[in-house]
């Protein structure tokens, strides 16, 4: 059914950014050399009327494409700040492409840069601050939107509270229906109830949070829905499994949906997350180099075998990897470092070994594993293979840490969980770190790193309390 009101909002809004475009361009001519000598009639004769025209039709029509006249009443108020640039850049080079189309529908090519330089500043503040009274006036009860919700009891409660918590977004609970699964007879009642709320005329859009029991009741509510032309949003029964920020992707006309979004997903990880990496590896590697030798020489001198330990770990997507660090313990043929597990005052470490393991100056090496692309500075702490086939049977979401990097330190080790600890905590803080990772959340966990390696007092890092897991 046709929408008389989005249609009308969706034209005064197109009509508000026309107007803007138009004032920006008539400006930003009569700002141009010779242009302030050129009375503002002339700028309507039809060798001046004709490039402004084909400026308002280029930026109308590449806003509409972009989606700047869809409903987005939940984005937020700089939402369509990304969507202008989007236009005034595939403007830009429209109209440069213009430049050279005879008069009178030639762009002049000292008007086209600037033009869409203040069109996009101009139109990017209005729209902002339309947004933002928008809100304000959803949230005074103006502008707002009649909702039925048809969930089931325990979803539909948490929906009515987000709800309520937002009423900036403009929408209201005009019925709440509760499903409940008990019996054909329930489904043709609520069916009815639902007809009788479209009748009253009292309806915007209904939010359906049915289980997937409930897959055919929902096929109906929609058909009957359509019907009244009521939008209808579906929340998946998947809801408890699926973050806000998720992404679906269209496999030829068939929506995909991701559970989850990691980091190693998004281009901001790859790329600063290694530039940072490789930046902080450089650097100690550097700084540091006297102390490899002298710390070379100490485990050689101390005790025989290699100065290096090297050990197959599982990093990224469960990729094995050669982690290489100092060694700390004795060379004995009964002692199978693959499975063993190392506890407090391990007849094995040896004496050097134990102070490294303290100071975590074992670990230095493990910088050449992050120059080589397999861990990082700040990650899950890599396992052996022998105890991950353990863990993932044990802890839920063990594997989960392997969608991003292994690091040399983490959220689980600075907050005390590492060595002969719970694995589900280190697994949760480890879980923790992924779902909210940025380059600051790194920046942090290397100063705590610091500070609680110079500070072991503090309880993390303290292996007179937590002992060593490490071989």
């Amino acid at each position: 059914m046709f929408n008389l009101r989005v249609y009308l909002t969706n034209t005064c809004l197109a009509g508000f950014d026309l107007v803007l475009t138009a004032a920006c361009y008539v400006a930003v001519r009569y700002a141009m050399p010779g242009g302030g000598s050129t009375p503002i009639g002339n700028l309507l004769s039809i060798q001046e009327a004709a490039p402004l025209a084909l400026a308002l039709i280029l930026w109308i029509s590449l806003s509409s494409y972009f989606g700047m006249y869809r409903s987005r009443r939940l984005d937020s108020p700089l939402a369509d700040v990304f969507v202008i640039f989007k236009t005034a850049l595939a403007t830009w080079v429209l109209g440069q492409m213009a430049t050279v189309l005879p008069p009178p529908l030639g762009f002049a090519k000292s008007l086209t840069l600037p033009f869409v330089a203040a069109n996009f500043m101009v139109l990017a503040i209005a729209r902002s601050a339309l947004r933002i009274s928008l809100r304000e006036l959803r949230r005074r009860g103006h502008n707002v939107k009649r909702l039925v919700l048809i969930a089931s009891k325990e979803l539909g409660y948490r929906l009515e509270q987000k709800i309520s918590a937002r009423s900036h977004y403009g929408y209201r609970i005009a019925a709440r229906l509760i499903y409940d699964g008990a019996s054909q007879d329930a489904d043709e009642s609520l069916l009815n109830r639902v007809r009788e709320l479209h009748r009253s005329g009292h309806i915007d859009d209904v939010i359906l949070a049915l289980p997937v029991q409930a897959n055919e009741l929902g096929a109906r509510l929609v058909a009957e829905c359509e019907s009244q032309g009521i939008n209808v949003r579906i929340v998946p029964d998947l809801f408890p499994l699926i973050q806000t920020d998720t992404r679906i992707y269209d496999f030829d006309g068939i929506p995909l949906v991701n559970a989850r979004l990691y980091p190693a997903e998004s281009v901001g990880y790859v790329v600063i997350k290694r530039a940072f990496d490789l930046s902080v590896s450089v650097l100690v590697l550097t700084l540091f180099s006297p102390l490899f030798l002298i710390l070379s020489l100490l485990v050689k001198m101390t005790s025989p075998g290699p100065v290096f330990f090297t050990q197959d770990r599982v990093g990224m997507n469960g990729k094995r990897f050669r982690i290489i660090k100092f060694r700390t313990m004795r060379q004995e043929p009964s002692l199978d470092p693959d499975s063993h597990w190392t506890v407090q005052n391990d007849r094995h470490i040896t004496p050097l070994g134990r102070w490294l393991r303290r100071s975590n100056l074992d670990e230095l090496p493990q910088f050449f594993n992050v120059l080589r692309g397999e861990m990082s500075v700040v990650g899950p702490r890599p396992e052996r293979p022998f105890f991950l086939e353990r863990f993932r049977k044990e802890v839920p979401e063990y594997m989960a840490r392997h969608y991003v990097k292994s690091g040399i330190t983490g959220w689980a080790q600075v907050n005390g969980w590492r060595g002969d600890t719970a694995i589900p905590k280190r697994v949760a803080h480890d879980l923790y770190y992924i779902r909210n990772w940025d380059v600051s959340f790194d920046i942090k966990i290397l100063f705590l790193t610091l500070a609680r390696t110079l500070f072991p007092s503090a309880g993390a890092f303290n292996e007179s309390k937590h002992g060593s897991t490490r071989p």
